[in-house]
């Protein structure tokens, strides 16, 4: 129509630029000689070529006439072209090597499920063939227990049963002995629970602490008192160091926590550090300072620490449960 031509004129090079394909049907010996030269490239029987042949032309044929009859009754276009029957053969050669391969793979399995069978069958006969030839030696070692068995029912008659009685009155005795046993562990577990709620609340603050939390109290360069104080604390346990380092009042080499304390917190495994530390076996003298330094310090307290930083509070109540740990353990 008008808007067409008018459409052509601003846009010559819809026509210049364009090349109109006439798709023909292909006739039956094109359709036949295109299948057979697919087919060639495949591993199939001759009769089968054949036979495939007939198969895929009927249905692109059968699909041509199909698509007449739906325009005819729906009034809509199904175009079946020549593509269409080269999409269907290599359709047909994709679905080929798929189910070829899994064929190949069902007999690789049942091949090696009989394999294995044969060998099974192989080893238990053999298996039987030891068992025939150690049956003598059973029935010797049979006899032979027999012999013991009634060796021993003698000597527990005459040697076993006259001492029997001395052995009672020392089962009792051993037995008294255990009672005694007893009562002390059960004093000392009662010990160890009056430590227990305080180290496992001290290992849950560990547990809450965050790599964030750690990294801020690193961060500081002034870090308030109470952060100090705990660090100091945590330093000494861990038996670190002190650096010396100018005072800044008297210009003297003071010893200073707060470098070592920041190389601690940039350990991958401090939390994990803390977690597995021998808390059985802490030196005395580590802990008199604790005790003479820091608990009976009044700021040194787990809510004084969590003003400063939640990392701090954690850390102030691991240091508190190793006190009183230590304090349980040596009185046990």
């Amino acid at each position: 129509g008008s808007a067409f031509r008018e459409r052509l004129r601003q846009f010559p090079s819809l026509i210049n630029c364009c090349t109109i394909d006439w798709f023909q049907p292909w006739p039956n010996d094109a359709l036949e000689a295109v299948a057979m030269k697919f087919l060639r490239e495949m591993d199939l029987p001759e009769e089968q070529r054949s036979v495939i042949m007939e198969v895929c032309k009927e249905f692109h044929v059968d699909a041509k006439l199909l698509s007449k009859e739906f325009l005819n009754e729906a009034g809509r276009q199904n175009y079946v072209t020549p593509t269409s029957y080269l999409e269907l053969l290599t359709l047909f050669s994709t679905l080929l090597g798929i189910k070829r391969s899994e064929v190949h793979s069902s007999r690789q399995r049942y091949t090696t499920g009989l394999d294995k069978l044969t060998f099974t069958a192989n080893q238990v006969g053999i298996m039987q063939e030891e068992l025939t030839a150690l049956r003598p030696n059973l029935i010797k070692t049979v006899a032979d227990t027999e012999s013991l068995m009634a060796k021993v029912q003698s000597e527990k008659t005459n040697v076993v049963e006259p001492k029997k009685e001395a052995v009672d009155l020392e089962v009792a005795e051993a037995k008294k002995q255990g009672d005694a046993a007893n009562e002390i562990k059960q004093e000392c577990e009662e010990g160890l629970k009056l430590a227990m709620p305080a180290l496992e609340a001290a290992l849950d603050a560990l547990n809450t602490l965050r790599p964030a939390d750690i990294k801020l109290v690193q961060s500081f360069k002034n870090p308030p008192g109470t952060v100090k104080l705990v660090m100091e604390a945590v330093c000494v346990v861990l038996e670190i160091k002190p650096a010396r380092v100018p005072d800044p009042a008297s210009g003297k080499m003071v010893q200073d926590y707060w470098g070592p304390s920041k190389q601690l917190l940039g350990e991958i495994n401090f939390i994990e550090r803390l977690k597995t530390y021998d808390k059985d076996n802490i030196q005395p003298k580590i802990m008199k300072i604790i005790r003479d330094t820091y608990i009976t310090n009044p700021d040194f307290t787990p809510q004084n620490a969590a003003k400063a930083s939640s990392a701090a509070e954690g850390l102030c109540k691991w240091v508190c449960a190793m006190d009183v740990y230590d304090k349980v353990a040596k009185e046990v």
